[in-house]
């Protein structure tokens, strides 16, 4: 068959090329006309042309010779307008691509007849032009480009033909004239349009598709059921069929008569059809899918170099053929049976005759294509004859092959008696041609790529446009939009992935609806033509009433079942909260009851709600978007008039989700998918309007005595001036209405206020899971809120935040009282942005930023100077404009907390009452729960009222002693309260039933409310389905004994609406365009809070945007961005320019302006954030809740979330890389990290992890440098987890055996790093761990060996287990043979390394462990060694750097010891003088907790030695002075807790016999129990190794005191304390020598002094 486009003429040419030439310049000169406009603006705005994306070689003239009029034409084109029709060029190819990607949708026929309309006008279009030409007397043959006249034959194609035979009926529509460029000859007619021909038809059926959905995750569902329809569809393809129809999981395919083609005669479409059908049980029967499991993205990440790039990244169809590692394989290896016996198996039916094609719908909304004829009763008579793998043919079609071929067996019986013959049986055919026959190919499957191409290339721009616009009609909408919604995009994946990415298990409404009518051809033309608009009248009701209730069209055919109407909602487009109760059964009536009152036709419908599998099915040139499932199969079945006479029957879900509609319960039906037979009801209308239950503003059902409580103890807040602070905890599981009671006692709190005429200021934040990484997450936030209430002293104090407002919050609110609202009415929407801080206004013209805030709060408030820049910068995010300064110390930690705390109380000192509402405070982090801890402890009429998870499962970050205070102290004086909600009463079980019945608590009988509350546990949300279920359904029932009751106490499914938030945020989404819905992909990716320009250059990398493009997609994610703002989804937030003012947001009437001005000022190359087109128009976006972003993220694939977060990362290192590391921002650095970690790339994570922790780590906040390394160890025992192998350190040894150096190196760097971040914290157990990890995790790696490898990264470990050792966290047996082996092991590798840091500390660890065992003499001999080696000035920073403090340095204050214990108090003395005049001067000043190590033991030998004053100097002038002036008095370090007591000893001990003016305080510190505690209690054996327990130290602080003490009875307290803290070190220190030696030593003596 020839092309329908290629009409051949008389010299052999296609009467599809008429006027080529001709059409392609008014195609390329139309789209010029059109786009120099466009280009001609863009210049005069930008001031310049960019370059179109695609380079054509401009020719040099055209003076050269040309094969033809046509290429000479292009030419001049090129010549004279090269870059505009290099534009056209690509839009008109993008424009040809999605035609073909959209006909692979539709049958070959459908495209065939739509080309011959385009043919047709073509032809008349010419005719007309020779006519007037002629009529002239100016022949047309002047132009060099005219094309040669062409002139039908009687030997025209068949599309000619038919053309003589249905002439007039065209399908080009009305619509074809108003596209510009194309008019109609003659008047169209309207739909339906028809065409008989003689076909043969195949029905081919799959089954397995039901039980493999219920088995797959949709990725390795898609990819199985379209590799098997592809074997399928090639075989059809092979043979010269059309597939016409898909019908779920099987499809119509036709082979028709042509009187022109010999292999076409109706005996031989038969016998390519049966041909077809037995090469199909061949190669499809017994199928068992390949399914081989995939390795993730992040462990490929462990195996394989660094990820590669979303843009290059291509997928095959062997690749992602397997499931999840969530899924179970049902296969092992290719071709072996499934364990759970899961195959695939098919079954044909071949039939015969006459067959109408028709054409029906509209030209605007939707169209589909019927086939109608016996031929169809045919097939499925002989597919219900066939098992799995048999192929049957009709007596009609049997006939017919017998012409052509030999049968076996008894088929003139069987044509006799009119039944259906048997072909084949798998393997073995029953059939045999007489002569060879070679199938004809190319007949009817849709047209082949190249083909189209060759078409498209004689169609000018507004006949492709028509053709889409047609084509379309024919596609399922959501393949529509897809197509639509993306069109503006680059499109570089195939088909195939393209599908495979739209793909989606999801819960989603299906009706199937079937017309009573008798579709049957009548054989009478005129009877025929009144079914065919029958036909077209019940299309065009359905799809008006469709439209209207915004659902989606599936399918409207007709098969052996009738006719049948498939509608659905819930797929993308189509998701609508409540749209069951709301828009499909209302819609299911109205269709119904209009084919019945407009048409006189009944129908029958059955509807179901359920997940199905959404998304193409078919191969890759034939598919079509279907929807497959248990439930879409149940919906049928309830549909057929087996189980329904004509009415609407739903399933339990339907029923269960549709509380304003009465249901009949009918009988249980079996169906396919189902174990059990299926509850079925048919819905009945509802009489009167029914209101939802409980709306929070009004009706709050329960928690009336929280409520109380709260509001009690806010009155007493208010009511009081100066009263202390309290604190409020609310503890509840997820689910049990923790937020709601907090919105709605924050609203109480506020009316009540409001009634008692007090001031009242409300700030809150709810915390994110991702706020326990960073420093001070709360109050990065609120603390610059709180900023913009400074003002200086001459304005006006600091007005009240319900008081009205002109400058802009962070969303924007007008307060009620300045906008003339009456307050007394809660506007849910608002309830915390209308009493915020964020209302106040700023003096922005004086302090119009930040950071010059912060620095007159700084100065205000007599805050350290660091604070302007290191502390604002690198915690707080403040960007000053005066730049940094070099050498800023170090924050102090206490003192920023304090400062923070006093802001807060200075900005709301002239409130009554100020609610500090926090929700979700389990994920808070540490220093913020410091803060709040302050505010509470220091604030006066302030109530905390805090939400969280039960502690018991979402531990806190909160200070332990904090916590215990609460819980005691604080309890005691009724400053905390802890409400813990569970599940509702019975009595609110028993309200609520009173209310949401409208009857009286004392009428409802025991058993009902009972009941009623086992079915629904108590939980609110269960409950209100419960009793909204009773009410519609007329449950209740008067008892005998006067109460009310239900009528059935079975106890039914109580599973009511949206399984969750996730999901009803999910359908909302599915609405929206999926151009919109990817930006949306981003933007989840890119957190809940984002910038503009981040999402902008983000964009870019990730669909590789070129720069002449970069206007053009800032303009497109502005539009989409937009659009999320309108539904709800994202929202501005202010962000400042850093030119010091805040951004107000521009009139989006003027952004186009905005930007086009930004383009236009650029210069520099557009690659960094301030030369892009939008960086003068930067926005701020978040999302409205954290539940968007978690929808959007739950629905994308792994490897798709893994690839965008390394783009983003990508991005965000290249912009914020270098400003994050020079300004210390660490949330900057975290923010890069954690995409990073999320992309699956360990090594960049684990690079960043350990920098970013090492910062931590300095700043004194070891547990969340803890939290960052376990992030990035977490993601490889997430993937261990999979596996049953032995785990090292929690991770898999088939990883550890797999990786390579680098990534090992990372893995013990990380390991080290947490260890001592462990050590730091006083976590010796964790500690510890990682270290054991770490060393295990080397010993197993076979790459360990290479010589590649860096054997000094191990050598930390070995120095970390020792000093757990010491910590006494390890336990080991009596001959120590641990550390032993531990102490070979580094001293054999570090000598082997050969580098003097490493080996000396090997050695200092020997010394150690040598005097652990009361080896002092060998030890001394090991520090023999170490002097040959060691020198601190150039080795001091080294040791620093790998083992955190200088541990070689420190084996010359062990000496101290060894010598003390050995009688040398002269050697241990002059080793003391060595200590504290050349180590110490030497070392880093900021390493305090080296200093410390380094003195402690001189510490004891100097005062022993009647030189305690002296090195009590020495500690405070080389200890805590540097500590204070490079970390503050409120900074952190190990042995800091220790200080005041050494000091203190030294104090008493250097002056026993002179007044001390401290006495009293000392006195005073020695009655308090606390300070009798060493914390953190590792302190006790880790200092006891380094000379004595700090046990000692405090018996020795008693034992002092009690000398000076004049009261007899306090002096009896102290000596017994003495004498007990004694025997307590003596205890403490029986494995540590020296300690030992030296408490057993003191105890002796105090006991002598009795």
């Amino acid at each position: 068959m020839q092309c329908p486009a290629e009409e051949k003429n008389t010299d052999g040419s296609c009467c599809g090329s008429v006027n080529s030439a001709g059409s392609i310049e008014s195609s390329l000169l139309s789209s010029i006309s059109g786009r120099k406009g466009s280009l001609e603006n863009s210049i005069s705005h930008s001031g310049s042309f960019q370059s179109p994306p695609i380079d054509f070689v401009k020719p040099s003239g055209i003076t050269e010779d040309f094969e033809d009029d046509k290429a000479r034409m292009i030419a001049e084109l090129m010549e004279n307008h090269a870059q505009v029709v290099t534009l056209s060029l690509v839009e008109r190819s993008s424009l040809v691509q999605s035609i073909i990607r959209l006909s692979h949708h539709l049958p070959g026929c459908v495209i065939e007849q739509l080309l011959e309309d385009i043919s047709r006008d073509k032809r008349d279009k010419k005719e007309r032009a020779d006519l007037r030409s002629h009529n002239k007397g100016q022949p047309n043959n002047s132009s060099s480009y005219a094309p040669r006249s062409r002139r039908r034959t009687t030997e025209s194609c068949e599309t000619c033909e038919e053309h003589k035979k249905y002439e007039g009926e065209q399908l080009s529509s009305t619509g074809m004239s108003k596209i510009s460029g194309w008019s109609s000859a003659q008047n169209v007619k309207p739909l339906p349009l028809s065409r008989r021909r003689q076909s043969a038809l195949l029905f081919v059926d799959i089954s397995g598709f039901t039980k493999l959905s219920t088995i797959l995750d949709v990725e390795s569902f898609s990819n199985c059921i379209n590799k098997y329809f592809e074997k399928i569809i090639s075989q059809v393809a092979s043979f010269g069929g059309d597939i016409l129809k898909f019908a779920g999981d099987a499809m119509f395919c036709e082979w028709r008569e042509s009187s022109n083609e010999s292999c076409q005669t109706l005996d031989q479409c038969v016998l390519q059809a049966a041909l077809c059908a037995s090469a199909i049980v061949v190669t499809c029967s017994d199928y068992s899918p390949s399914l081989n499991r995939r390795l993730s993205r992040r462990r490929s990440s462990m195996l394989s170099s660094v990820g590669s790039s979303f843009r290059s990244s291509t997928i095959s169809m062997s690749s992602v053929t397997g499931i999840s590692d969530s899924s179970r394989s049902v296969v092992d290896e290719e071709g072996t049976p499934s364990k759970r016996g899961v195959s695939l198996n098919v079954k044909c039916g071949i039939g015969v005759g006459n067959i109408v094609g028709l054409h029906v719908g509209d030209h605007t909304s939707r169209r589909e294509f019927l086939i109608i004829g016996d031929p169809i009763d045919q097939v499925a008579t002989a597919e219900a004859a066939a098992n799995h793998g048999e192929v049957y043919a009709s007596p009609e079609a049997t006939t017919l092959l017998a012409k052509l071929g030999t049968l076996q067996g008894d088929w003139e019986s069987d044509v006799n008696d009119r039944r259906p013959t048997c072909l084949a049986v798998r393997m073995e055919r029953f059939f045999q041609p007489r002569d060879e026959f070679s199938p004809c190919r190319d007949i009817g499957l849709p047209f082949g790529v190249q083909t189209l191409m060759q078409i498209f290339d004689d169609l000018d721009s507004s006949q492709l446009l028509w053709l889409k616009r047609m084509i379309s009609l024919y596609v399922h909408p959501v393949v529509v939009s897809e197509e639509s919604g993306s069109s503006s995009q680059v499109k570089h994946e195939s088909d195939y992935e393209r599908n495979i990415a739209a793909a989606e298990l999801r819960n989603v409404f299906t009706c199937f609806i079937s017309p009573k009518i008798d579709y049957r051809l009548f054989g009478d033309e005129e009877k025929d033509q009144k079914l065919f608009k029958l036909l077209n009248d019940i299309m065009a009701i359905t799809t008006k009433h469709i439209d209207r209730a915004q659902g989606q069209l599936r399918q409207f055919m007709v098969d052996d079942k009738g006719v049948v109407i498939i509608l659905t909602f819930g797929l993308r487009g189509s998701t609508f909260p409540n749209m069951i109760a709301k828009r499909a059964i209302p819609l299911i009536w109205s269709i119904c009851h209009t084919l019945q009152d407009e048409l006189g036709v009944k129908a029958a419908a059955g509807a179901t709600f359920e997940q199905a599998y959404c998304g193409v099915v078919g191969g890759i040139c034939r598919h079509e978007f279907a929807v497959l499932g248990p439930a879409v199969n149940l919906a049928a079945r309830l549909m057929s008039p087996k189980h329904n006479s004509g009415v609407i029957l739903v399933d339990k879900n339907v029923r269960l989700l549709t509380s304003e509609v009465f249901f009949r319960p009918l009988p249980a039906v079996k169906a396919k998918g189902y174990p059990d037979p299926v509850p079925i009801f048919q819905p009945m209308k509802s009489t009167e309007q029914e209101t939802k239950w409980g709306h929070a503003k009004k009706n709050f059902a329960g928690r009336a005595d929280e409520i109380t409580q709260i509001m009690q103890v806010a009155k007493d807040l208010t009511l009081t001036a100066g009263i202390a602070s309290k604190f409020l905890f609310v503890s509840a599981a997820s689910g049990t209405g923790k937020s709601s009671l907090m919105v709605q006692a924050t609203e109480s709190v506020r009316a009540m206020v409001k009634r008692m005429k007090q001031k009242l200021i409300v700030t809150r934040y709810i915390s994110n899971d991702g706020d326990s990484r960073i420093p001070f997450s709360l109050f990065r936030s609120i603390f610059k809120d709180l900023l913009r209430q400074i003002k200086h002293e001459d304005e006006a104090s600091i007005n009240s935040s319900n008081e009205g407002s002109k400058s802009s919050s962070r969303r924007g609110p007008t307060s009620k009282k300045a906008s003339g609202q009456d307050q007394s009415d809660f506007d849910v929407q608002n309830e915390w942005d209308s009493l915020s801080l964020q209302s106040n206004s700023t003096k922005s013209s004086i302090m119009s930023t930040d950071a010059t805030r912060f620095r007159f709060v700084c100065e205000e408030l007599n805050a350290p100077p660091e604070f302007i820049e290191v502390v604002g910068r690198r915690l707080l995010g403040l960007n000053s404009s005066e730049g940094s300064t070099p050498g800023s110390k170090p924050p102090d930690l206490g003192k920023i907390v304090t400062f923070m705390a006093d802001a807060f109380l200075r900005c709301t000192k002239n409130a009554e009452l100020v609610l500090l509402a926090l929700d979700d405070v389990h994920w808070m982090d540490e220093m913020s729960w410091k803060v709040v801890q302050a505010i509470f402890e220091r604030g006066r009429n302030v109530l905390v009222l805090v939400g969280s998870r039960p502690p018991s499962t979402n531990p806190l970050t909160v200070d332990a002693t904090f916590w215990s205070d609460l819980h005691s102290t604080y309890t005691e004086k009724d400053r905390y309260i802890e409400i813990s909600l569970g599940p509702f009463s019975e009595a609110d079980v028993r309200d609520m039933i009173s209310f949401q019945l409208e009857i009286q608590v004392d009428e409802i009988d025991s058993s009902f409310w009972k009941n009623v509350f086992t079915i629904s546990g108590g939980m609110p949300h269960y409950l209100k389905y419960v009793l909204e279920t009773i009410k519609k359904n007329d449950l209740t029932v008067r008892l005998d004994n006067g109460l009310i009751g239900l009528k059935s106490s079975e106890d039914e499914d109580s599973k009511l609406g949206f399984k969750s938030v996730n999901e009803l945020l999910l359908y909302r989404l599915d609405a929206i365009d999926a151009s919109v819905r990817t930006t949306l992909h981003l933007a989840a990716v890119l957190g809940t809070e984002f910038d503009l320009i981040d999402a902008a250059l983000s964009y870019e990398e990730m669909f590789s945007v070129t720069e002449s493009d970069r206007f053009q997609s800032a303009m497109e994610l502005c539009a989409h961005l937009d659009i999320a703002e309108k539904e709800g989804i994202l929202e501005q937030v202010p962000v400042s320019t850093g030119h010091g003012q805040e951004v107000e947001f521009n009139d989006p009437v003027d952004e186009e302006d905005q930007l086009c001005l930004s383009f236009e000022r650029l210069s520099a190359p557009p690659t960094g954030r301030n030369s892009h087109p939008l960086s003068s128009d930067n926005r701020r976006y978040r999302f409205t809740h954290d539940t968007w972003k978690t929808s959007i993220l739950s629905v994308m694939l792994d490897g798709r979330k893994e690839e965008m977060h390394e783009q983003v990362a990508i991005v965000q290192e290249r912009e914020y890389g270098s400003k994050a590391e020079s300004e210390d921002d660490l949330e900057l650095q975290i923010r890069v990290f954690k995409h990073w970690n999320s992309s699956g790339n360990f090594p960049k994570a684990a690079d960043l992890a350990i920098k970013i922790g090492g910062q931590l780590v300095n700043l004194g906040l070891n547990t969340q440098a803890i939290l960052l390394f376990d992030d990035v160890l977490d993601v490889l025992k997430e993937i261990s987890s999979f596996d049953a192998d032995k785990k090292l350190g929690g991770i898999s040894s088939s990883i550890i055996e797999t990786i390579d150096v680098s990534r090992l190196e990372y893995l013990i760097k990380l390991n080290i790093a947490k260890g001592k971040a462990c050590c730091n914290a006083g976590q010796g157990e964790r500690a510890r761990d990682a270290y054991q990890s770490a060393l295990d995790i080397l010993d197993h790696a076979p790459c360990a060996s290479e010589k590649e490898f860096d054997r000094s990264i191990s050598f930390p470990i070995f120095s970390g287990l020792f000093v757990v050792l010491k910590m006494g966290v390890i336990q080991q047996e009596e001959s120590k043979s641990f550390e032993k082996d531990l102490c070979r092991q580094f001293v054999e590798q570090a000598r082997l390394n050969n580098d003097p840091v490493h080996y000396g500390r090997a050695l200092a660890m020997q010394g150690e462990t040598l005097a652990r065992q009361g080896n002092f003499e060998e030890a001394l001999e090991t520090l023999d060694v170490i002097k040959s080696i060691y020198d601190i000035e150039s080795q001091h920073a080294a040791i620093c750097k790998a083992y955190g403090s200088d541990r070689v340095g420190q084996a010359f204050a062990h000496s101290v010891n060894w010598n003390q214990a050995l009688g040398r108090t002269e050697a241990a003395l002059a080793t003391c003088k060595y200590i504290v005049e050349e180590l110490v001067p030497k070392s880093d000043p900021k390493n305090v907790h080296n200093t410390m190590c380094l003195l402690y033991s001189v510490m004891v030998a100097m005062k022993d030695n009647g030189m305690a004053l002296e090195v009590r100097d020495v500690i405070l002038t080389r200890v805590v002075a540097p500590f204070n002036e490079y970390f503050g008095s409120g900074g952190g370090t190990p042995t800091k807790e220790l200080w005041k007591p050494i000091l203190m000893l030294l104090d008493l001990q250097g002056n026993q016999d002179k007044a001390i003016d401290n006495i009293d305080e000392y006195m005073e510190w020695a009655s308090d129990d606390k300070n009798m505690i060493i914390k953190p209690a590792v302190l006790e054996s880790a200092f006891g190794a380094f000379a004595i327990t700090p046990t000692a130290i405090i018996g020795e602080i008693c034992y002092y005191l009690d000398r000076r003490c004049k009261s007899v009875e306090r002096r009896g307290v102290l000596f017994s304390s003495a004498i007990s803290f004694m025997e307590k070190a003596v205890s403490n220190s029986e494995k540590i020598p020296y300690a030992n030696m030296y408490a057993v030593k003191k105890l002796q003596e105090m006991k002598e002094n009795m």
